[in-house]
């Protein structure tokens, strides 16, 4: 009309630059190796979503004393032990995984360990104490979760966990 820009014309310029990324997906879907490569990269998101998961899983059991539970977790149930004066894990920031192409993945992630030693047995105030469910030393620690994982039949379960320093 005028030379001035319109609402409409606006819109036609929005629905273009909105159509653009999707025009590249879909044409770099098409490609030979981009195909591959987006179920690849999918593949391994939802390996590691799965393996956080179990993560996540296996540390809130820890606290509650539910060793078949924790058991079910592993891959080899005679190696689901806990610490015995492990309390809980409370997982305190970004994990890393490292998932292999044979069906095992590695993860570290910084957690805090609450520990409850029992106090030495030294006279009644200790008895009576424990009596009513107390006489431990708790503390609480920084530490590293180093968990080893394998994928049997199609799921993820833990090979061995252990807690660095």
């Amino acid at each position: 009309m005028n030379g001035k820009p319109t609402r409409r014309s606006f819109l036609g310029h929005a629905g273009v630059a909105l159509a653009a990324p999707l025009a590249a997906t879909a044409a770099f879907a098409g490609e030979l190796d981009g195909a591959g490569y987006i179920l690849g990269r999918l593949a391994a998101l939802e390996d590691a979503n799965a393996i956080r998961a179990l993560q996540r899983r296996y540390t809130r059991l820890v606290g509650t004393g539910r060793r078949e539970e924790i058991a079910a977790l592993f891959a080899d149930p005679a190696r689901a032990s806990v610490a015995e004066h492990v309390r809980s894990l409370a997982l305190d920031g970004d994990d890393t995984f490292a998932i292999a192409t044979d069906g095992t993945a590695t993860g570290r992630v910084p957690c805090i360990v609450t520990t409850a030693t029992p106090i030495e047995n030294c006279g009644t105030l200790v008895e009576m104490a424990r009596l009513q469910g107390e006489g431990f030393v708790t503390r609480s620690e920084r530490r590293t979760l180093a968990t080893t994982f394998v994928k049997r039949d199609g799921a993820w379960r833990i090979d061995q966990v252990e807690l660095g320093s």
